[in-house]
């Protein structure tokens, strides 16, 4: 079979992946900022990294992967403000939910989540380190990055200096008000001054807090080491993020920040990225109100994690009707636990199920083309339906396919029947209004009956003059 092959952004080209240790990956992405409820762009970024870790520890690496919270931000203090709070409070509140979203979409764990405001002293030792290197200067309480002195800037996004000043992060304060201060506009804050009245630290150049972007670059070396594997991330953060952490990494320890940079592309709404600045996202907690982690996993991987997906509930709505045919092919699978384990292919090996892993792998080491692997198992599902009489097959082969299917991170749960607290609570009242409309028409009978199942199921019901009651006894 072939090697893994990985798009490297850096480069512009699919490269063979040869780690620096061996077996060992140092994989680290970017990770969110924590002020708001996260969106279906925010399942895409995290579904796609989370099935390259999986792959690459199925296919028998040892990996460390990193990725990162940013608690603090201008956003976060402008989100706290709004709602009257301290702004580590709406930090707390977001990373709450970020974690519970990941959870629910089935998205492991990394290895490392550290947050920038654990890390702020190691982050000054990195600016006061890139100041003696002359890649930096104070000024006015602020301190910048030299973009001139680092020879190769814009070589990851493909761009010149100038272009900093039209890609730049939004800022406190604006690039007419910065002038004064940089002695270049394209020089960027790796220190910005604040007032006592907001979140921020002292340091040497005075009170302030940390420029977004050297907060990756801080972690990374001091998590993973000056040089990892694989940076990740989504490609709006190629430039000037990924650019400007390649840059003061680089000048600071004279090697490559990454060997490998990857990036996924967007998620569009109408042709427009989907994004909160917009306002033409979906949370993830709204959508898997409706659908399954499952289909949602599977609209984002039956693309591949560089081009661009158009979201409609439509499009959805189609995916959970695809994921409808892998569910029905893994219910012939028996009751085991060995599909868990993601090196199991179950307990047959032929000429299909061998094809199905052959095709599988290959679509994997192809720059993890995860639309090519899930095409693989539908068409292997389909086998599964034309093996009519042949039980102890299809179960194998069921088997076959849920294993394959949890390296992608889809569990083949069928949860299609199963209802959640709220529509459960509704047929509980509409049983009720079934039971009422019988004792009005004095059918006590079937009124009795109503009233004695939901008991038996732990529901006790409660008659009074303004109508029946329910609780959960």
């Amino acid at each position: 079979m072939s090697d893994l092959q990985l798009f490297n952004t850096l480069t512009g080209k699919k490269e063979t992946f040869l780690p620096r240790q061996g077996k060992t990956v140092h994989m680290y992405a970017c990770g969110p900022t924590v002020y708001d409820m996260s969106h279906l762009g925010h399942a895409r970024t995290f579904i796609v990294w989370d099935v390259v870790q999986r792959y690459l520890r199925y296919s028998g690496y040892d990996v460390v992967y990193v990725r990162n919270i940013t608690d603090v931000d201008d956003k976060i203090i402008n989100r706290a403000k709004e709602k009257d709070v301290q702004p580590d409070k709406v930090a707390r509140e977001f990373i709450y939910h970020f974690w519970n979203d990941m959870h629910r979409l089935n998205i492991e764990a990394p290895d490392f989540e550290p947050r920038c405001t654990e890390y702020i002293a190691l982050m000054i030792d990195f600016i006061e380190a890139l100041i003696q290197k002359g890649h930096a200067y104070a000024s006015e309480g602020d301190v910048y990055f030299k973009v001139e002195s680092f020879k190769d800037y814009g070589k990851l996004g493909k761009k010149t200096v100038e272009d900093l000043l039209v890609g730049a992060r939004e800022q406190t304060r604006s690039q007419e008000e910065l002038k004064e201060r940089k002695q270049s506009p394209v020089d960027f804050a790796l220190w910005k001054g604040a007032d006592k009245s907001e979140p921020g630290w002292q340091s040497p150049w005075g009170y302030g807090r940390p420029g977004w972007h050297l907060e990756c670059s801080t972690m990374i070396k001091e998590v993973l080491g000056e040089t990892i594997d694989i940076h990740a991330g989504g490609e709006d953060l190629v430039f000037p993020h990924h650019e400007n952490e390649i840059a003061q990494s680089n000048c600071l320890h004279g090697a490559p920040l990454a060997r490998y940079w990857l990036h996924n592309g967007f998620v569009k709404v109408n042709a427009e990225k989907m994004s909160k600045s917009l306002g033409n996202f979906s949370t993830i907690d709204g959508l898997l109100g409706t659908f399954s982690a499952d289909t949602i996993r599977l609209f984002v991987l039956q693309t591949h994690y560089r081009h661009p997906i158009d979201f409609s509930i439509d499009s959805l709505k189609s995916a959970a009707t695809a994921m409808g045919r892998l569910l029905r092919a893994a219910r012939f699978a028996e009751d085991t636990d060995s599909h868990k384990n993601g090196n199991e292919i179950g307990n047959v090996q032929d000429d299909v199920t061998e094809a199905l892993h052959k095709e599988f792998i290959e679509a994997m080491n192809n720059d993890f083309n995860t639309a090519q692997a899930v095409s693989a198992l539908f068409s292997f599902a389909d086998k599964i339906f034309n093996l009519k009489g042949d039980e102890k097959k299809q179960q194998e082969y069921a088997r076959v396919l849920k294993s394959h299917a949890m390296v992608l991170g889809l569990t083949l749960e069928d949860n299609r029947q199963q209802l959640d607290s709220d529509t459960s609570a509704q047929l509980v009242e509409l049983l009720l209004n079934l039971r009422d409309r019988a004792r009005q028409n004095k059918d006590y009978q079937a009124s009795d009956f109503i009233r004695d199942q939901l008991a038996d199921r732990g529901i006790s019901v409660m008659d009074s003059k303004e109508g029946a009651t329910w609780e959960k006894a």
